[in-house]
C-alpha cells in the first residue's frame, strides 16, 4: 500500500504546476542516491501510474477503491498476491517496489509505526466515549470492523480518506496535522464517514424542499459533530482547551463554509445538547443557511 500511495502521490506531483506545488507544500521525492537504472525504473513506474490514473481521485474512483481494498487485504508484505489485479498495475508496483524499499521505506515505515504507537492507545481510550455519541446523533451504526491502514503519503484532501462497504480508512503518517490531538479527531472523523448517509440524505431532501443548493453542508455538520464529541471526551480527560479541527485549521473560512458555520452553531448545537429533535435541527439548519 505504501508503494501504491507513494507512486500515486508522485504522479499527482508530476501533473501539478510549480506554483500549486509550492502553495500546498508538495515536494516530490528526491532521486538523489538512485542509480541511473533505478531512476529510469522509478520514472517509468510513475509514468505508468499517469497512464492509468491521471485526473482520477482515490476517494471517488471505483477502480482505485477496489485496488486499495485489495492491497489492504494482502497477507504477505514481502510478496504481492496479484489475484484480481490487472497485469499492468501489478507490473508498475513490482517494478517500483525494490527501489522504494531500498531508498524510502525505512523512513516511511518508522513514521508509520510511530503513528500507530501514538494513536492506537488514544483510539482504544476514546472510542468507547466518542463512537456511541456519534452513532446516536447521526442515527446510524458504526461499521465494524473498520479497517485502518497507515501509509506515509495519501494524496487526498487532509491526507486521509474513507471508503465504505467495506469500511476502509487510509491515513497518512507523513502529515504533521494528522498527529497529536487533531490526529485523534481525524481518525474519528474518517470513521464517521460510515455514519453520514442519513444526515446527508436528510439535508439534501430538506434543501430541495426549501429550494436551496446546500452543496457539502452535510460535511460541515460532520466536522462540527465529530469535533464537538472529541472535544467533550478530551475535556473529561484533562484537555479542556482543545480546538476542534474545523476551527483550528480554518475550514469554516473556505468556500461556502462561512455561510454554514453560524447556522450550524445556532441550530445543530441545540440538537447535540438534547434540546431539539433531529428533524427540527435539519429543518432549522437549512432555513438559516444564508445561501
Amino acid at each position: 500500500m505504501n508503494v501504491h500511495h507513494t507512486l500515486f502521490r508522485e504522479m499527482v506531483a508530476e501533473k501539478m504546476d510549480e506554483q500549486t506545488k509550492k502553495r500546498i507544500g508538495l515536494v516530490p521525492l528526491s532521486d538523489a542516491g538512485l542509480s541511473e537504472r533505478e531512476k529510469q525504473l522509478w520514472t517509468s513506474a510513475v509514468h505508468c501510474y499517469s497512464t492509468m490514473f491521471a485526473g482520477r481521485r482515490l476517494l471517488f474512483d471505483d477502480q482505485l477503491i477496489t485496488f486499495n481494498n485489495s492491497l489492504g487485504r494482502q497477507k504477505d508484505p514481502q510478496k504481492l498476491d496479484p489475484s484480481g489485479l490487472p497485469e499492468d498495475f501489478v507490473r508498475c508496483l513490482e517494478n517500483a517496489s525494490a527501489i522504494y524499499k531500498r531508498h524510502w521505506w525505512p523512513e516511511h515505515q518508522k513514521a508509520n509505526e510511530q503513528f500507530i504507537a501514538e494513536m492506537r492507545p488514544k483510539v482504544d481510550e476514546f472510542g468507547p466515549l466518542v463512537i456511541p455519541h456519534l452513532e446516536h446523533f447521526f442515527g446510524m451504526q458504526w461499521q465494524s470492523p473498520l479497517q485502518v491502514d497507515v501509509t506515509y503519503y495519501v494524496a487526498e484532501v487532509g491526507s486521509a480518506y474513507t471508503t465504505e462497504y467495506p469500511g476502509h480508512t487510509t491515513v497518512a503518517s507523513g502529515r504533521d496535522d494528522n498527529h497529536g490531538l487533531p490526529g485523534i479527531e481525524t481518525l474519528f472523523h474518517e470513521g464517521a464517514h460510515t455514519l453520514t448517509d442519513k444526515i446527508a440524505s436528510a439535508l439534501w431532501d430538506e434543501c430541495k424542499r426549501q429550494k436551496k443548493d446546500c452543496k457539502d453542508l452535510w460535511h460541515a455538520v460532520q466536522f462540527y459533530t465529530v469535533g464537538a464529541m472529541v472535544k467533550e471526551a478530551l475535556a473529561a480527560d484533562g484537555a479542556p482547551d482543545y480546538v476542534p479541527y474545523a476551527y483550528g485549521f480554518g475550514l469554516y473560512e473556505l468556500g461556502d463554509w462561512p455561510k454554514f458555520r453560524p447556522a450550524i452553531e445556532r441550530d445543530w448545537q441545540p440538537y447535540l445538547n438534547g434540546k431539539s429533535s433531529f428533524d427540527e435541527a435539519v429543518s432549522n439548519l437549512v432555513r438559516d443557511v444564508a445561501l
